[in-house]
């Protein structure tokens, strides 16, 4: 097999990034040996850290320990690059893939969506980690890289590295997604156990926070808008949608009390907080976020802790359900790695 080599730039080094970059690290010799590939990283650009971009390769062992120890990058270092944001990155690293791993806009998808189409625009194949320009502008990505005759991968963007898309793209073939049912939030989900076994909604969140897997500020969650920008990017890749997330019928988890916890439970059911899409006789495809009362014998019932799953309701296969057991930064960053696998294998 002979080696190819792809040269890599990224948005964002937080956690996702980091653990990514440790992953082409331990997987150097198994890309170079079973895939013949050589994966080069020549830019990373990011917003609090500053940019670091060499065309020829950063060495990812001292970007990690550089960010370890300073937790940004070294000015002095000759690779650091001053007064550089993402656009000029793209347009400098002489990248052959552009990997996105910004934080979500809720509101509009950007600026992430605006750096896949500069990606786009030069030549790039594009893997995001960011559900919000699926859920605001899937279907004009989906054009442009179509038409550019690039790759545009996501499979990390609502179960983390649980493969969703591939398992929709190769293992329903022929099938249609009639709905979709899913718990897609970890943190909400987590705290509705924690009610469960006696707390309030405050301690709950409080938990959720002194384990770090809720923000400070865990709104975007317990609100329903981080479920709604899921259930959007999946309606609109799967079911053809073309919605945003103003199109979905949100309802918050901060309305739920121990009291209709407790009384669910001594009605044989429980509260989850269930992100659907469905599609109506008239074609419609309608999206919601929202607390329900389920019985026991629904297997999302058997979804706890930080554990995600999802139900594709197939007009052929009937109901196939994918679960996710607790997962943490490794499935993340996987599923950003299995999207790179997915491109050495169709190049």
């Amino acid at each position: 097999m002979g080696k190819k080599t792809i040269k890599i730039c990224m948005a964002g080094f937080g956690n996702v990034g980091v653990r990514f970059t440790r992953l082409l690290l331990e997987k150097e010799r198994e890309l170079r040996d079973d895939y013949g590939c050589r994966v080069l990283v020549t830019g990373v650009c990011t917003r609090s850290k500053g940019t670091m971009m060499n065309p020829r390769g950063l060495d990812l062992g001292g970007l990690l320990i550089m960010n370890g120890e300073l937790g940004r990058f070294e000015p002095e270092h000759p690779d650091f690059v001053s007064g550089c944001d993402t656009h000029a990155m793209i347009a400098a690293a002489e990248a052959d893939l552009f990997i996105e791993l910004s934080t979500l806009s809720i509101g509009d998808g950007e600026p992430a969506t605006s750096y896949i189409k500069e990606a786009f625009a030069r030549g790039m194949d594009v893997i995001t980690a960011n559900k919000g320009p699926e859920a605001w502008s899937f279907n004009e990505l989906k054009e442009i890289a179509e038409t550019s005759g690039r790759k545009f991968l996501y499979e990390t963007i609502v179960m983390d590295g649980a493969p969703i898309f591939n398992m929709a793209r190769a293992g329903l073939r022929g099938n249609r997604i009639i709905a979709l049912r899913g718990i897609l939030n970890s943190t909400t989900n987590f705290i509705l156990g924690e009610i469960e076994k006696g707390g309030n909604f405050a301690d709950a969140v409080a938990e959720a926070q002194r384990l770090q897997f809720a923000e400070a500020d865990p709104s975007m969650d317990i609100d329903g808008w981080d479920g709604a920008a899921k259930i959007c990017a999946l309606a609109n890749i799967l079911m053809d949608a073309r919605l945003t997330p103003k199109d979905v019928k949100v309802k918050s988890l901060a309305g739920i009390a121990a009291d209709d916890v407790k009384a669910a439970w001594a009605e044989g059911c429980r509260i989850k907080y269930i992100c659907g899409a469905e599609r109506g006789d008239d074609g419609a495809v309608r999206l919601s976020v929202e607390p329900r009362r389920l019985p026991l014998s629904d297997p999302m019932c058997s979804v706890n802790g930080r554990s995600s799953a999802l139900i594709f309701h197939t007009d052929l296969a009937g109901e196939i359900m994918l679960t996710e057991r607790d997962p943490d930064i490794l499935q993340t960053a996987y599923g950003v790695y299995s999207d790179l696998l997915t491109l050495i294998a169709e190049r």
